[in-house]
């Protein structure tokens, strides 16, 4: 059984942006793939969750840093383990990047396991292939929290929720909100930069037909990004730093 689960990513282009760098959702979107196969591996894959015990796998917070851009022709190579069961419902999942043979970046995915029917958290110590999954001696103390978001938002956009936007769950993919982030930021502008810092808070699910209202703001080097229901609650939360490119 790997405890350390370990891919190669030869990019594509359709994984890189304007700037000749790989995208944040497509970086994402990497993670997401080696995460759902390592659990797979594990015996806790989505599908065994959802027969097993009626529970899918939600991501609830991810971290993100980056010392550089990965970059077009790069071959992209991603480590990551889980850090096991532990007293809270929150089970954290650590990422190693590398470009070549180069470290470039780390990062850190919080999920929960939540009902089907209810969409209630389910506790992970009731799931015995997940207490007994092997977890590596050292791991990451990143732990991602709340974000102190801008006392200064302003509107940006208000984003419709498409059907291009979800996954096999049936709401919008953790993907798509790191190019929400992106548009609002203007990202395409900033030849100059790249993401080096990123965090993403998933409140609430977002569904196709929602209409979310998406605010911005900015304090220091730091950009912040919410997403609002017509409701006024909050569905994400983002916090993106960015840095020159050297």
């Amino acid at each position: 059984m790997e405890v350390v689960c370990k891919r190669t990513y030869p990019l594509t282009p359709t994984d890189i942006d304007t700037h000749r760098q790989c995208r944040l959702s497509a970086l994402l979107g990497y993670l997401q793939n080696i995460a759902t196969e390592h659990a797979e591996i594990l015996g806790v894959g989505g599908d065994k969750m959802i027969a097993d015990h009626g529970a899918f796998w939600l991501i609830v917070r991810l971290y993100l840093k980056l010392h550089r851009p990965i970059r077009f022709g790069e071959v992209l190579t991603v480590r990551t383990w889980h850090r096991g069961v532990e007293k809270s419902a929150t089970i954290y999942r650590d990422f190693d990047l590398l470009a070549g043979d180069e470290p470039v970046g780390e990062a850190v995915m919080s999920w929960v396991l939540a009902d089907v029917e209810a969409r209630k958290i389910v506790k992970p110590g009731s799931i015995p292939a997940l207490v007994a999954s092997p977890r590596p001696a050292q791991v990451k103390e990143i732990i991602p929290a709340k974000i102190k978001m801008s006392d200064t938002l302003r509107q940006a956009m208000v984003r419709p929720v498409y059907y291009s936007d979800t996954d096999l769950n049936g709401h919008m993919n953790n993907t798509k909100y790191a190019d929400i982030a992106c548009d609002v930021i203007q990202y395409d502008k900033c030849g100059d930069q790249f993401i080096s810092e990123v965090q993403i808070n998933y409140l609430h699910e977002c569904f196709p037909g929602d209409k979310i209202l998406v605010l911005q703001g900015k304090q220091a080097e730091t950009h912040y990004v919410r997403g609002t229901d017509s409701a006024g609650k909050n569905r994400f939360e983002v916090s993106m730093k960015l840095d020159a490119v050297t």
